[in-house]
């Protein structure tokens, strides 16, 4: 249940991730073809406003240039300043650089400056006094429009770089995208190994039909007291407390050393019969080396001759460092609640015992005879 568990979860990630990241990437194609075309138009209106600047320049030029009529060149004069007007104001929303807006409001000035200076030139051509008018259009007039069009070069060069910033700005957005559906696949998997990689603990159902009767609270209050643990000494009386608490008739302790595990602690045997004990190679043929090599609870059957055995795994931040077997009698080795609870005081004596030399994860040939496994 728990692998699949697992799967469905892997899968999901693995199945999200990429679709959420395809919506992200492509919202940030959206955006960064919107700011192209953004470019593009502010790059026309900048165009047609410089062409409306120079047109201005060649229609005042016209005012007195000799053999002229006058209206033509002041018509054209006026449809430039207000097709002038309108880009200033189309082109304004565009604009994505603050420096770029301070001098489109720069500009507008500017032609008001102009709109008055050819207002003066007029007046005096219509008072017949062209050396003014020609004074004002090639000094005020010209000075103005040279004005406007530095001022429109500065505005061009600030939204090229506003934009080119903008561009920067998403194609890291997008790269970051890539690295976070890396990094949550690689995270989703390696998870998923871990996980499918934890011994399965059999569910515990105290009392229910066909188990046997555990006491849970003393089951709890002795891993307690297994997590508060100081020295060595301590353990022996906890050891008796776990052997009652499944009713087994024996228990052993068994730590590993290299490619063997030796007994260092147990209950129930005599001291003669500990002596006698092991060691125990990792490749052997019992119990004990298969819960040691596998990292899950091995079961060895009783029958009328001789009692089972439960031999539960004990793992250290680096690995397997030893098993904790049990002795039970009556078939009891069976029961799911049995092996459950065995399980779970293995796992706490594993924080209380400290790690001998992790063996290797290579198997090799027995150099040692086995022992009795529980």
């Amino acid at each position: 249940m728990q692998e699949r568990s697992v799967r469905l979860v892997v899968l999901t990630l693995l199945l999200a991730t990429p679709l959420a990241a395809a919506f992200f990437l492509w919202n940030i194609d959206r955006r960064a073809a919107a700011s192209v075309d953004a470019s593009d138009a502010v790059a026309g209106h900048v165009d047609r406003m410089r062409d409306a600047i120079a047109e201005i320049g060649a229609a005042q030029q016209g005012y007195v240039a000799p053999g002229q009529l006058d209206e033509p060149w002041f018509e054209r004069s006026t449809a430039q300043v207000e097709a002038l007007r309108g880009e200033v104001a189309a082109v304004r929303p565009l604009l994505r650089s603050s420096s770029a807006a301070a001098v489109l409001d720069g500009l507008a000035q500017s032609l008001e400056a102009l709109e008055a200076a050819d207002a003066r030139t007029r007046e005096n051509l219509s008072l017949g006094q062209d050396l003014m008018a020609a004074d004002v259009i090639f000094s005020d007039g010209r000075n103005i429009l040279d004005g406007m069009a530095a001022q429109m070069r500065e505005l061009q060069r600030a939204e090229r770089a506003a934009a080119a910033a903008e561009r920067e700005a998403l194609a890291q957005t997008r790269w970051t995208a890539v690295g976070l559906v890396l990094l949550v696949s690689f995270a989703a998997i390696g998870w998923a190994i871990r996980v499918s990689g934890v011994p399965k603990v059999p569910e515990v159902r105290s009392g229910t039909p066909g188990t046997a009767t555990i006491d849970l609270s003393a089951a709890a209050a002795l891993c307690t007291d297994l997590s508060r643990v100081t020295e060595t000494a301590a353990l022996r009386p906890l050891v008796e407390r776990a052997a009652s608490l499944v009713d087994a008739s024996g228990l052993t302790l068994w730590m590993s050393g290299g490619e063997q595990l030796f007994a260092v602690l147990s209950h129930g045997y005599a001291v003669e019969q500990l002596a006698r004990f092991g060691p125990i190679a990792r490749s052997a043929d019992n119990a004990v080396a298969a819960a040691w090599r596998t990292g899950r609870l091995s079961v060895m059957a009783g029958d009328t001759r001789a009692p089972g055995a439960l031999v539960a795994p004990m793992f250290g931040p680096n690995g397997g460092i030893g098993v904790l077997a049990f002795e039970i009698r009556d078939g009891r080795e069976q029961d799911p609640a049995v092996q459950a609870v065995a399980t779970m005081v293995a796992a706490q004596l594993a924080t209380a015992v400290a790690a001998w030399p992790a063996a290797s994860s290579a198997d090799t040939p027995a150099t040692a005879h086995a022992a009795r496994t529980a």
